[in-house]
């Protein structure tokens, strides 16, 4: 099995492994991201390693979420050097088969081929690609053309809104690798980069034609692709709106072949520079010392353009690669310390030697208390921030924060937590919070450039008690949701900062168990935890036209075996049919359903009180259940009886948003007014470090409200 804080696959999946590299490719019956199907690459990473956040690998035609090829068949197949993993699938009447192999001459390199050909009539096919998903930035993509270096776009991408083609169209970019970079606090880190080897169009009458390849990026997803048929007019290396605009005129022909040939290389950093060193193996070897370890490097060529980025070992060395010319380099820090410098690579290795930032200020940290600490500048001092990743990853002018960003310090009162941080020179108003529950001490303090100050201050005292009442998270996130790069361990450490007490683990369509970390970390007199996933519907259906939205369940059996450790499957199925297969677990457990309405009220995914699954329109909380359209909850199904309607919790307020939280309350007292009694429940659905977790909090009144006497059963009662 691959490992890592991504790895879901499992029992019934296919392992493909040549004793370096190990993938999973999902069974077709395993519903993935994009489809109630699987058949598609699920994990990767070092056979020997934990590192895998690779999420799916998903085919799709023509920029549609709704045209994702259906996998029917799957086999594997063994030579003497060389094991493949075969899919075959087929979609609007063309025939659909992909190979992933491993071997033993390149034994970091995993080869995806597919072909693809027209069988049958059916709705045209013009654009092919695969997509990764990243949801809020997980993985950072890195854009990259070697055959056009000038309009290389590296974390730097256009806007791009997936619901209006027109804007998937303009956020186009000529690509032939995208590298995609692991979370800078994970370890072991990881990169993937995933290279164009040949796209071409094999015509019946044996001529072979070049395609047209691009790459599209968004906060949550990266799109690698290439028209289904060489272009009339325009740059084939430089696709843009003239040149995809013939692409609503193409289609895929009776006695051709589209032959598309890729590869992911593997990187055993969380950078750019170790897919890129893999590209230019040859190239001039370039070494420095950078005189801090937490510091980034970003290389541009001369004109400007994004060549690659490089994490220092951990005594800021770093050691790349770049084909001859002239480069900038740019080195950040913490503190607000930035270094620049350029150079000229020619033909022999390049050692720069030192590259010094110079000195900030460092505050050492309490230990042993567990406590938030928020800085705030003093007049002409900028308030801090931590936990940057100095990538300068944007989606048009939006930077995309990683999962460690905060503008506070969570200290969890564990030997994890850090001693120090690196400050800008200045002065600082510094308060210690520990939730709504603990009073606020404050201390100002003066740093200068080089110094080292010890922060003095006293811990937060506990001002209001609760007897018989336990303070619960219901839904909180980190590495294992493929939408969290946050370290458990991080998120544990946050949790202890503001004094929750049980935390309810609801990573996306994967099971998640804290306990054993909570105990190795000496958390258990603290914190306790229950075992749960939230399931996520994405994929349009039939059976749900406009998705069922995003349910917690908990507790459920934590299945470390089994595909997405045992987390119910939420694609293509009414909530009535999830809630009717969680309780065929047996025992009792809580469904809530989570954020039901969407912040613009036109989402089609996600919300299930905007759309309700099947009608199409919102829940109108002036009406009975019984008129239109509300009354679609109250269908029952013909196996179970159960309704749409019968979950247990309705999320009232989810994080910060008021807007929200003023339309599910409406929704929720019209439930409560025709006898339909939910418990309300209030949560952080954190994802990132600077999103509060444990605020909103639910209290939940409990007999027994000792933390380390906690008992499950009583709890969900």
């Amino acid at each position: 099995m691959v490992r890592g804080p991504d790895a879901i696959g499992g029992i019934d999946d296919w392992a493909l492994g040549n004793g370096a590299l190990c993938a999973v490719i999902s069974d077709p019956a395993h519903e993935s991201v994009l489809s109630t199907q699987g058949g598609v690459l699920v994990d990767l990473g070092l056979c020997d390693g934990g590192g895998d956040q690779l999420n799916t690998l998903q085919p799709l035609f023509n920029l549609s979420r709704e045209r994702v090829p259906p996998i029917s068949q799957i086999r594997a197949e063994r030579e003497e050097r060389e094991a493949r993993i075969v899919t075959r699938g087929m979609l609007d009447g063309v025939s659909f088969e992909t190979s992933y192999s491993l071997g033993l001459d390149q034994p970091r390199v995993l080869g995806i081929r597919t072909v693809l050909q027209r069988v049958s009539k059916g709705s045209d096919v013009f654009l092919f690609g695969d997509v990764c998903l990243h949801g809020n930035g997980e993985l950072r993509p890195f854009t990259l053309s070697t055959k056009r270096p000038d309009r290389s776009v590296g974390f730097r991408h256009p806007s791009v809104d997936v619901d209006d083609r027109l804007s998937m169209l303009k956020a186009v970019v000529p690509a032939d690798t995208l590298v995609w970079v692991g979370g800078d606090a994970s370890e072991p880190g990881v990169a993937y980069g995933l290279r164009l080897v040949s796209a071409r169009l094999e015509q019946g009458n044996g001529t072979e034609r070049p395609l047209s390849h691009f790459a599209i990026d968004g906060t949550h997803f990266s799109l690698f692709g290439l028209l289904t048929r060489p272009l009339w007019l325009g740059d084939p290396d430089e696709p843009g709106l003239l040149e995809l605009a013939q692409a609503f005129f193409m289609d895929l022909r009776r006695g051709d072949r589209l032959v598309y040939e890729r590869e992911i290389l593997l990187g055993e950093k969380s950078d750019v520079a170790s897919i890129t060193d893999q590209l230019w193996p040859d190239a001039p070897l370039v070494s420095a010392r950078l005189d801090d370890p937490s510091a980034r490097l970003l290389v541009h060529r001369a004109d400007g353009a994004p060549v690659t980025q490089v994490r220092p070992n951990t005594k800021g060395g770093v050691a790349f690669r770049l084909r001859s010319g002239r480069y900038s380099l740019t080195a950040r820090a913490p503190g607000g310390r930035t270094l620049q410098r350029e150079i000229e690579v020619r033909n022999a290795d390049v050692d720069l030697g030192l590259l010094a930032l110079g000195a900030a200020a460092r505050l050492r940290l309490p230990r042993g208390q567990p406590m938030r600490l928020v800085l705030v500048g003093i007049e002409d001092t900028p308030s801090p921030d931590f936990g940057r990743d100095f990538l300068d990853f944007f989606v048009g002018d939006e930077p995309i924060r990683p999962s460690t960003f905060s503008t506070d310090v969570s200290l969890g009162g564990i030997t994890g937590d850090p001693e120090s941080i690196t400050l800008a020179p200045g002065r600082y108003r510094v308060l210690a919070t520990r939730g709504p529950e603990y009073s606020v001490t404050e201390v100002t303090l003066a740093l200068s450039a080089g110094e080292t100050q010890t922060l003095e201050i006293d811990p937060p005292v506990r001002v209001l008690k609760s007897p018989g009442w336990l303070a619960a998270d219901l839904h909180v996130h980190a590495e294992r949701s493929d939408d969290s790069a946050l370290p458990m361990e991080m998120r544990l450490a946050s949790f202890a900062a503001q004094a929750g007490e049980l935390l309810v683990a609801t990573d996306h369509d994967a099971v998640t168990d804290y306990g054993p970390l909570i105990r190795q970390l000496g958390l258990a007199s603290s914190i306790a935890s229950v075992v749960g996933a939230e399931v996520t519907s994405s994929v349009r259906s039939p059976i749900a036209p406009h998705t069922t939205g995003h349910i917690n369940v908990f507790p459920i059996p934590y299945r470390p075996l089994d595909y997405r450790r045992g987390a119910p499957a939420g694609e293509g199925r009414r909530l009535r049919r999830i809630v009717s297969e969680v309780r065929a677990l047996g025992g009792e457990r809580i469904v809530q359903l989570n954020h039901p309405r969407s912040h613009s009220g036109t989402l089609r995914n996600g919300n299930l009180f905007t759309h309700l699954a099947v009608a199409g329109q919102a829940y109108d909380p002036s009406l009975p259940l019984e008129g239109e359209p509300n009354r679609v909850l109250l269908d029952k199904d013909p196996e179970s009886g159960l309704r749409d309607l019968d979950f247990d919790a309705l999320e009232l307020m989810n994080g910060p948003s008021m807007s929200k939280y003023r339309q599910t309350r409406a929704d929720w007292y019209s439930l409560l007014l025709q006898g339909e009694v939910r418990s309300a429940t209030a949560n952080s659905d954190s994802h990132h470090l600077y999103e509060l977790v444990a605020l909103p909090r639910n209290y939940v009144r409990m007999k027994n409200d000792a933390v380390e006497h906690f008992d499950q059963a009583a709890f969900v009662r």
